[in-house]
């Protein structure tokens, strides 16, 4: 036992700490407050005569951005490369991220109120979208990939573990919000299965409501395990790492968390001549999309493809390949 986790001390300590900071930050959520129903505003205060807020949501987000950018940048320094290339990725694709994300969300909203230029950028009111954001990134790093000569499909690998580590913490700031949820709840053995905690913030109007961005968050907690865990095996080429990623979120998003959410808040789903858009983008664009490039990185590969755990063997770094 002592050998194994000498052998992966590494790996406890990062995996345990990013786990450790998510906790802390959700614990100084819940704590500050006087209990559920938890409050969305995290501190208010006034600056040359404003008032200003900063949400718990936009806290959880970026929370999850930086944690999903520590995981990153260990995976860059496992295959030896070089983290500046990182640094500037993110410096392009997180800013741009939001905004596509906020988007996404504004032309897709089923029940639209922008008067204004000033409301379709006020991330106060709510909506951002986690397909858009994912859109948007994986746009912004062909174009950063091509610019800089270096492998799109390698730093898509390299960001598919953080697309679900953003995704799994920021989802704690619709459960501050009392949003993105589902349909009631009638049997009182799944109402009493909840924690506490969350139990209390999902009894929304006198019912008690399904907790999809918990069934989300642990549908993408599974997923992660096991794109940490394929990595390290010689199956995929690179590139075949965000096809999983892709197959995984498009099936649990469109098959089971957004069906349920049409059953939850009025206008809470997205939606496009009265469907909901998220449900066949999920299992389209990015199910079998996601299936596609797994097949274009296995079935029909070339042979002067390298697999993604052979990368940092290569000690010319990575290849250039066209996206």
């Amino acid at each position: 036992m002592t050998e194994h986790f000498n052998k992966h001390k590494k790996a406890y300590l990062l995996y345990g700490g990013l786990v450790l900071a998510f906790l802390f930050v959700l614990s100084i959520a819940m704590l500050i407050q006087d209990g559920a129903p938890y409050k969305p505003t995290a501190l208010s205060f006034s600056i040359l005569g404003m008032d200003l807020e900063i949400q718990w949501y936009a806290i959880f987000i970026l929370t999850g951005i930086s944690l999903g950018a520590v995981l990153a940048y260990n995976e860059f320094k496992h295959l030896g490369l070089d983290p500046d290339v990182l640094y500037d990725a993110l410096l392009w694709s997180v800013p741009l991220a939001i905004v596509g994300s906020r988007l996404y969300y504004v032309i897709f909203d089923p029940t639209p109120n922008y008067n204004s230029f000033m409301d379709v950028i006020n991330l106060t009111r709510g909506g951002l979208s986690i397909h858009g954001a994912v859109i948007t990134t994986v746009i912004v790093l062909l174009i950063f990939s091509k610019l800089k000569k270096f492998s799109f499909w390698l730093l898509v690998d390299v960001a598919a573990p953080g697309f679900l580590v953003g995704q799994i913490i920021g989802r704690w700031g619709n459960f501050m919000n009392q949003e993105a949820y589902g349909p009631i709840i009638e049997s009182d053995f799944w109402i009493n299965a909840m924690p506490a905690f969350i139990r209390n913030q999902m009894f929304i109007d006198g019912v008690y409501r399904t907790p999809t961005f918990l069934l989300e968050g642990m549908w993408n907690f599974v997923g992660l395990v096991l794109i940490l865990i394929l990595r390290r095996m010689r199956l995929f080429r690179a590139g075949g790492l965000i096809g999983v990623y892709l197959m995984w979120y498009g099936l649990g998003r469109g098959a089971i968390i957004e069906p349920l959410r049409t059953q939850g808040a009025e206008g809470d789903a997205l939606r496009i001549f009265g469907a909901p858009v998220n449900v066949y983008l999920s299992l389209t664009l990015f199910m079998l999309g996601g299936l596609a490039i797994v097949l274009l990185k296995t079935v029909f590969a070339k042979p002067e493809d390298p697999y993604y755990v052979d990368i940092g063997k290569i000690t010319e770094g990575p290849s250039s390949d066209e996206a």
